[in-house]
């Protein structure tokens, strides 16, 4: 019996079709992503589910007395005095047994004879139904869940209402997934979460029993959880199997073959109506006659549906090699030390991504690289010739009060008819150019901030979390763009994908210290792994040449394995010995010297990811 049963389901947003005889069911403890560009239906479609949005045709069918939690984007804050207190109630079903249990040790305090029998008996009911829910562990599980999302004890304290709208959201998504509900609607869960609260967020998503629909922009979390994908493409859904990865595989396979369909039947259509043009007058009329009955009556292949991207190209103005130089930094605020770095140096080319928890420092280290925060102690020196645009992931730079086009005006002083040209190219079209900044969507309003990245040619980029309201097509397109950039980026990012493809150092912030890694966030996590891996021991007083067959292959792939550990090792050393001698900042005296280090770290960047793929390998071996 399907958890969810969608038939030929029709959904209307004010005056336009967003989705189309849809239809698709979901199973027990099922997974499903569902993924489309902006604007495609995949919101519309939980509102639909939850019971907010009426459908304009077809049915949904939940299973008999299944139950939904639904995680909307749109939130208000609880009604309780604080944060625990709210998430507290997540489960009125428990609060009201654990009431009840109350009420009723305080009546059989007084009470004798039958009475008391009475109130014992049922006393007995509701502590064998509170039990039953496990209603004794539920506060651990609460303080578990709240400080897995990353809500800190003294953020537990706080009303609701005092809660920034990221923590907001984090309540909303602890008080989910304390529901015991049997299917999860989750839009965009990520929003917000810091790279540790979305790993733990997969963690307890992957061991929960709910089925659930996972509406995210976040490719990473998608490929962890979700079992199979929807897409919403042009009013219409198509159903893949497997992981975000294996979706991508597929969809590639299914419009090539839709592809080839396609071109192969416009061929025969072009040679029947040529048949038909040359002898529908002739001796062979009657022929073309049936071909012409056969044609009209053919069932039309449509070509793969045109993916609506916005196209993005970034130019970089040259700049000296020497981008940043620091003996080291110590950022904070009022009384509050916030981060301290070692000494570092940026070259031009580097792509440096930096990761950590919210509130740990990322952004103002940016605003310290930018020259708008004073350190408290150190400070950066900027090359000559280095031109740097800053991209704000709250987009504060935009003026709320200006139309698009004016915003692109007063910036840059092109002509009005360049301008809505080049906008064009960003998806905004017709009047959407006169619209002000204050109305656009989120995603809107990132299409804009970009469109000011294009527009400049600034040698540096500095980028706090560009993919936050990007559909997954806009960050295709920023990921393209970036990685064809001449220039030096600095970013602050969540997104694993994103930083995978973009990165070549990772800076990670971890208790108000940055510490500096070679690769981008999965040769990280490899180099995490492979530390935490256990050390395999021989047997005291067993020589190796006596051990048993049975262990032969596992000993030879111990053997194997720590000889790649060992040249990783090496390799480590020869980095780190490279990036210290680059920190120096009298190696920049010689430009010589900074051209030879710099290519060496690149070769050794190369076998050093070339070993950790080994080590992967043998590891699993």
């Amino acid at each position: 019996m399907p958890l969810l049963r969608v038939d030929r389901l029709s959904l209307v947003y004010g005056a336009t079709d967003v989705v189309t005889d849809l239809t698709f069911q979901v199973e027990p403890r099922q997974r499903l992503g569902i993924v489309g560009a902006n604007g495609s239906g995949k919101s519309s479609l939980l509102k639909a589910i939850s019971g907010e949005l009426t459908p304009a045709g077809g049915s949904l069918a939940l299973a008999a007395r299944a139950r939904t939690a639904y995680l909307a984007q749109e939130l208000e804050a609880g009604p309780h005095e604080s944060v625990y207190a709210d998430a507290l109630h997540s489960r009125p079903d428990i609060i009201r047994l654990r009431e009840r249990l109350t009420g009723l040790e305080a009546a059989m305090t007084g009470a004798a004879g039958s009475e008391l029998g009475a109130l014992v008996e049922e006393y007995g009911d509701v502590q064998h139904e509170y039990e039953r829910l496990d209603g004794y562990a539920y506060d651990n599980r609460v303080a578990e869940v709240l400080h897995g999302v990353g809500l800190t004890e003294s953020d537990q304290q706080l009303p609701p209402k005092a809660l920034s709208g990221g923590q907001r959201r984090r309540l909303a998504l602890a008080r989910l997934l304390l529901q015991d509900a049997d299917l999860f609607l989750l839009d965009e869960p990520t929003n917000h979460l810091d790279l540790e609260a979305i790993e733990w967020l997969e963690g307890f998503l992957r061991l929960s029993r709910a089925g659930m629909l996972i509406v995210s922009h976040d490719r990473r979390f998608l490929e962890h959880t979700a079992d199979d994908i929807l897409e919403l493409q042009a009013g219409a859904g198509e159903w893949y199997p497997g992981n975000y990865r294996q979706y991508l595989r597929l969809r590639r396979e299914r419009r090539a073959v839709r592809q080839k369909e396609y071109e192969a039947q416009q061929e025969y259509i072009a040679r029947t109506e040529e048949f038909i043009r040359r002898y529908k007058a002739g001796q062979r009329a009657r022929e073309a006659r049936g071909r012409q009955t056969k044609l009209d009556r053919l069932a039309r292949v449509a070509p793969p549906a045109d993916d609506e991207q916005i196209r993005i190209r970034l130019r970089a103005s040259s700049t000296s090699e020497l981008i940043f130089q620091s003996d080291g930094l110590r950022l904070g605020y009022g009384k509050r030390d916030l981060l301290t770095t070692p000494a570092f140096t940026i070259s031009a080319g580097e792509r440096v991504a930096i990761v950590g928890p919210n509130g740990s420092g990322k952004t103002s280290l940016l605003k310290a690289l930018l020259g708008e925060l004073r350190p408290r102690s150190g400070r950066v020196k900027t090359g000559p010739r280095v031109t740097m645009r800053y991209y704000d992931q709250h987009l504060a730079d935009l003026d709320p009060n200006k139309t698009v086009l004016t915003e692109l005006q007063d910036a840059f002083g092109l002509p009005e008819e360049t301008l809505r040209t080049f906008l064009g190219r960003l998806l905004f079209s017709g009047d959407d150019a006169f619209k002000t900044i204050r109305s656009l969507s989120g995603g809107e309003k990132s299409r804009v901030a970009l469109a000011k990245l294009m527009l400049d040619d600034a040698g540096l980029l500095l980028l706090d979390e560009p993919t936050n309201h990007l559909d997954i097509p806009a960050q295709e397109m920023l990921e393209e763009a970036l990685q064809d950039f001449e220039g030096t980026i600095v970013f602050v990012s969540h997104d694993r994908y994103f930083i995978d493809a973009i990165a070549t150092t990772l800076w990670v912030v971890e208790d108000g210290a940055l510490t500096m890694h070679l690769g981008n966030y999965s040769d990280f996590e490899r180099r995490r792994q492979r530390a935490a891996r256990p050390v395999a021991t021989r047997e005291p007083g067993v020589p190796s040449r006596d051990r048993s067959r049975k262990g032969t292959a596992a000993s030879l792939a111990g053997t194997s394995l720590n000889g790649v550990e060992d040249r990783i090792d090496q390799l480590e050393a020869e980095v780190a010995r490279i990036e210290a001698e680059l920190a120096d900042h009298q190696t920049y005296d010689d430009p010589a010297r900074v051209a030879e280090l710099a290519q060496a770290h690149e070769d050794a960047a190369g076998r050093l990811r070339a070993l950790y793929q080994e080590w992967e390998q043998a590891a699993g071996a």
